[in-house]
This record gives structure tokens, C-alpha cells and sequence, in this order.
């Protein structure tokens, strides 16, 4: 299942577009910052330092990935990115990438997937073909628009397949689009259980062959579908996975806030206690990294979710930003 990765990211300068699909207006955002990549053979590597070397290769794009360049001042030749594809950050020889035309991106708006049974298919071609198929989408998955000139067919991202591909518009919705259905939606929420554990479900029932995660005292979840009074649709980071649970373990009403790591050289130590020693280290954050602030009333040690390690603990918030 998918993540709702676009609540962490740094906002991006774009330009406003609107469609009317069914007599409803849908507002698409499209970034200057979202580029392609191009490449006549091979790959473009996404590189940990501004350098032709593959020690430092962190990852492959390849014609028709997308990345927001998120600075253009490094060194000659290389610009620092994001790649949802690895949903991490990195540098790239800019000799390989195009813009994309703001007429027909909306990649700086999260769609979500909305079917009444069943499941939206992503496919590698803008026809409805079973045999094009390359991808299965549930309600409440969430998709970046890559494409959206096309009057039926929309080129989306799915973070939940990690790939790219066509979908039905018509199954696509924005927060913006809902009229109440989920009041809550991209809020978060902390699970509270006196013992065990709150099981995340892909189904809204109680029953043990549905369990898929388990949600302890502390994890958070971030809200996608609420209309159901006993079971919500939720996002889970722990898991990186959608699925339901029983809404009367969750606690608090708010939406956590998202900081960035920014170190000079070598990275943010994330730990298990609030101090500095070497033994108490449990993951390597580098700047570009993010993660979500849970408890900040320490004036030193605030207490985070880091989305890429997949793990809670302690950061200097002297190098968040």
C-alpha cells in the first residue's frame, strides 16, 4: 500500500491550474521545479556527493523519471534533487534532465484513488485493456499526477508500486474535492492501547487472518478516510502501508509538524535516549532527510519519526529546519 510522502515535502513554487471534470473544478498545481530525465542509453545516477563516481551512486533514473530540484547553486554540473522513485534526495548531472511543461503537470498535487469496489488499474497504456494492466490501486492509495493533458487518462507516479503509468481520471480525487466524507483527512493521530497492540487491518473487520501490522502505544498514523464510525482508513510510516484500524485506540487531533536535516558535513546521529554518546546511536540522518516531530518540548533532544529508517527516537534540533 502507499505512502502520503507529499504531507513531508518542502513546499515548491507553482503555478496554479484548473480542470473541470464532471461540472467540479479540480485544482492541479504545477511546479517549475519538477523535471524529467533523458537519457539516450543507461541511466542517470543519483548520487550521494557531486562527483562521477560509483561509490557514491545511490540509485538509477531512467527516461521519463521525475525529480524537484530542489537546488540549483551546487557545483558546475549537478543539481540537488528529490527522486520519489527512492524518496530520498541527491545529486544528479542536470546535463540529463528536461523541464516539464506546467500546461500538463500537476506533480506537486497528491491525488487519491476512490472506487466504490474493485480496484483502479495502472497500466502502461492510455486505453482500458486488461492486457496493459501493471499495477493494482485501492481506495484511498494515493498518486502523483505527471500527466494531466489528456481528457481520460492522467500519467501518474504510484509510491505504493513504485512506478509509473496511466490511470482512469475519473477515479482520482483531491482533499479539496471532498464535501465531508472525511473531516480529518492528512490530520494525525498516536495509538494509545493499555496493553498489546491496535492491529492494523486491510479490511474493516475484526478478525486475525486481516492483520497486516501492529501498532503500539506511541507509533502514528495519519488519517485518509473517517466516515466509518468504528474503523478508519489510515497511513502507517511503521509499516508504509495503508489499512484499517479501530479509531477508538487513536488519540490527539493534529498534524504533526515535518523538519528537514540540514548538517555541514557527515550526518545527525538518531538516538534511543536524549544525550550525546556514541552507544545510544541508532540511525545516520543526512541533510535532506525528514522526519516528523513528535515531542519538542526538550530545548535540546526532540523526540522524531524518521520516514526513511522507519524508526522513532532522538535528534539535536539544533540541525532540523
Amino acid at each position: 500500500m502507499t505512502k502520503m510522502k507529499k504531507l513531508y515535502l518542502p513546499v515548491l513554487t507553482a503555478a496554479a491550474i484548473t480542470f473541470s471534470i464532471f461540472g467540479m473544478p479540480k485544482k492541479a498545481e504545477a511546479s517549475c521545479n519538477t523535471y524529467q530525465v533523458n537519457v539516450a542509453k543507461g541511466y542517470l545516477a543519483l548520487r550521494t556527493d557531486t562527483a562521477f563516481d560509483s561509490k557514491n551512486e545511490i540509485g538509477e533514473l531512467y527516461n521519463g523519471d521525475l525529480v524537484e530540484v530542489m537546488d540549483y547553486t551546487g557545483a558546475t554540473g549537478y543539481w540537488y534533487v528529490y527522486s520519489p522513485k527512492y524518496d530520498t534526495f541527491g545529486y544528479v548531472n542536470n546535463d540529463y534532465l528536461n523541464s516539464i511543461s506546467s500546461s500538463v503537470s500537476a506533480y506537486d498535487t497528491m491525488w487519491t484513488v476512490s472506487v466504490e469496489k474493485g480496484y483502479l488499474a495502472l497500466r502502461n497504456a492510455a486505453c482500458y485493456d486488461s492486457a496493459n494492466e501493471i499495477g493494482k490501486l485501492y481506495s484511498g492509495d494515493n498518486v502523483w499526477v505527471c500527466d494531466s493533458s489528456d481528457s481520460t487518462y492522467w500519467y501518474v507516479y504510484s509510491p505504493k508500486l513504485n512506478c509509473y503509468g496511466f490511470v482512469n481520471q475519473e477515479y482520482l480525487y483531491t482533499n479539496e474535492d471532498m464535501d465531508g466524507g472525511t473531516s480529518y483527512f492528512g490530520e494525525t493521530r498516536m495509538v494509545s492501547v493499555s496493553k498489546g497492540y491496535l492491529a492494523l487491518r486491510n479490511m474493516k473487520a475484526y478478525n486475525a487472518s486481516n492483520e497486516i501490522g501492529e501498532l503500539y502505544t506511541g507509533d502514528v498514523v495519519q488519517l485518509l478516510e473517517t466516515s466509518d464510525p468504528k474503523y478508519w482508513y489510515v497511513y502507517s510510516p511503521k509499516y508504509d502501508m495503508n489499512g484499517f484500524v479501530n479509531k477508538d485506540y487513536l488519540v490527539g487531533g493534529s498534524t504533526f509538524a515535518t523538519k528537514s536535516v540540514s548538517v555541514s558535513k557527515g550526518y545527525l546521529a538518531l538516538r534511543s535516549a536524549m544525550s550525546y554518546d556514541e552507544s545510544n546511536e541508532i540511525g545516520e540522518l543526512y541533510t535532506g532527510d525528514t522526519v516528523v516531530v513528535i515531542d519538542s518540548s526538550n530545548s535540546q533532544y526532540w523526540y522524531v519519526y524518521s520516514t526513511g529508517l522507519m524508526m522513532y527516537g532522538y535528534v539535536n534540533k539544533d540541525y532540523l529546519y
